[in-house]
């Protein structure tokens, strides 16, 4: 089934704490596994002789890690000793902790918007936290191998949503990865958006394939993408580095990918959704495009590493004398020629940026429409101040809402004749979708 993205991640990486409630004698944690795709409560007593050098929701991680695997599938409870030995597991649903956050509707996005169920996708691989590699067919006989990126946790529906918009309105361009479709589910006979899918470029990122030639013209393509976002859409990308980039085989072309750090130009952010798409002055594309070069290049990394982004500091290593090239490394130009395409290009933007700096002064700038809302009162009729509702109030009441939970990554590969749906639910080939 592929590489998957938690076969080798830190538990840190997998577990994300959501809230951390101290009690008389113990600590109750909420606990999202991204692996599983599931909510856990979990019960720890109060440490005694807590590590120093370890904060205590990392040493809850590590034991949760050896454990989780093992947990009955309906399990919402997990205690633990003071060593980090599992003391039990509960399913009671009175120990639900999940919220069920409220996803749009198909009729918030613009009607030729291209669709695919959920149900329709397999998944393939797991790339990172809520992006898998899926497969569906479009039309009998044919198959098309796209990512989908989606959310399961309120905390992420703004983002999530001016993401969604953003790479669905971009327009088709050689050097973005292109949208491909929004995926839709059902729940109480209304159609909800759940994600969204873009196209596929195998091959790895610059960051995981190092064996190819970076070729000037990949440069030369970079640049000039990001003053098509930047100065024509008023759109910063806002995480251009390595890990973000590809070179599509089939085109010979470096594609942007990723655009879930992106802002407007100049824009404060969207205030009723903690200040969501906020073009931050230091995640400047111009900038992160002579550290992406440089590293390129020399393979230095210390800059990324040790320097926050506000501290980066691109005159640094423009004014380098030399750019050491690291052996390894494989350009069809002198180093010199790098420098000179990219020390023009900066030049020109100095002048360009002091002009166009709000997308509003962009020459197509796209609109983004703002987050859709949610209902006022939760099923109970209490007044809702957050996009999710408790997930035991509607499993008590029997109302439908979406399931995500999935098996962990160590029961992958499926046995033959088995796939993973991308709901979560494994079925037999001949159950197709």
């Amino acid at each position: 089934m592929g590489s998957h993205y938690f076969y080798n991640c830190r538990p840190d990486q997998r577990f994300t704490l959501s809230r951390r409630t101290p009690m008389a004698s113990e600590i109750m944690w909420h606990v999202e596994d991204w692996d599983q795709r599931r909510s856990l409560q979990v019960r720890s007593p109060k440490r005694k002789n807590p590590d120093k050098d370890k904060e205590e929701h990392l040493f809850l991680f590590e034991a949760l890690a050896k454990v989780i695997d093992d947990l009955p599938v309906d399990a919402l409870l997990a205690q633990f000793l003071d060593d980090g030995t599992l003391l039990s597991a509960s399913s009671d649903i009175t120990e639900d902790i999940a919220y069920v956050p409220f996803y749009p509707s198909r009729t918030d996005f613009p009607l030729d918007t291209p669709t695919v169920r959920r149900r329709d996708l397999i998944e393939v691989d797991r790339l990172g936290l809520m992006v898998d590699l899926t497969t569906y067919q479009p039309s009998p006989g044919k198959t098309k191998t796209v990512v989908f990126k989606y959310f399961i946790y309120e905390g992420n529906r703004a983002t999530w949503w001016y993401e969604a918009n953003c790479v669905m309105r971009i327009p088709k361009h050689d050097n973005i990865v292109s949208f491909d479709a929004v995926v839709l589910d059902m729940v109480d006979g209304d159609n909800k958006v759940v994600g969204f899918t873009t196209q596929y470029v195998p091959g790895g990122t610059l960051e995981t394939n190092k064996d190819r030639v970076f070729k000037l013209k990949y440069l030369e393509q970079l640049t000039e993408v990001i003053d098509y976002l930047n100065l024509s859409l008023g759109i910063v990308h806002g995480d251009i580095c390595p890990w973000n980039l590809l070179i599509n085989p089939e085109t010979d072309n470096i594609q942007i990918f990723d655009f879930n750090l992106a802002a407007k130009l100049g824009w404060e952010g969207d205030e009723a959704n903690n200040w969501v798409f906020e073009h931050d002055k230091h995640c400047d594309d111009v900038k992160f495009v002579v550290f992406t070069l440089y590293e390129i290049i020399t393979r230095e990394l210390s800059f990324r590493r040790e320097i926050s982004p506000e501290e980066l500091d691109a005159s640094r290593v423009m004014r380098k004398r030399t750019w050491k090239k690291h052996p390894d490394v494989l350009l069809d130009k002198p180093v010199t020629k790098y420098r000179q395409v990219l020390a023009e290009w900066v030049g020109r933007r100095k002048t360009i940026d002091k002009e166009i700096d709000h997308f509003t002064k962009a020459s197509e700038p796209l609109d983004l429409p703002p987050v859709p809302g949610f209902p006022a009162e939760d099923v109970a009729g209490r007044p809702l101040e957050r996009a999710a509702q408790n997930r035991f109030e509607l499993v008590n009441l029997g109302l439908d809402f979406l399931k995500w939970q999935r098996p962990p990554t160590r029961d992958l590969p499926l046995p033959k004749g088995r796939r993973l749906l991308a709901t979560g639910e494994v079925v037999a080939d001949d159950d197709g979708p």
